[in-house]
């Protein structure tokens, strides 16, 4: 694992060290489970942003999922 310095205001790493005395944890965990949520956040995100605008170009609306994947569910049920 990587040694790097990050800063960040002192009432927050008063929190964080606070918090992590609380759960019996090295505040440095606290601060890696924090950042990975945040990057799975950022990556689902752009996902759903990248279905949007695909179902944008293929002209689908919300209204339309449903219905799609009743479809998509019969149709895979028939090829079993």
């Amino acid at each position: 694992m990587a040694d790097s310095t990050i800063r960040m205001p002192e009432a927050l790493m008063a929190e964080v060290q606070k918090r992590a005395a609380a759960e019996a944890r090295a505040p440095e965990e606290l601060v890696q489970e924090a950042v990975e949520q945040y990057l799975r956040r950022k990556r689902r995100e752009k996902l759903y942003a990248h279905g949007e605008e695909q179902a944008r170009k293929l002209g689908i609306r919300e209204e339309d999922i449903p219905g799609i994947v009743k479809e998509v569910r019969q149709t895979a049920l028939r090829s079993r």
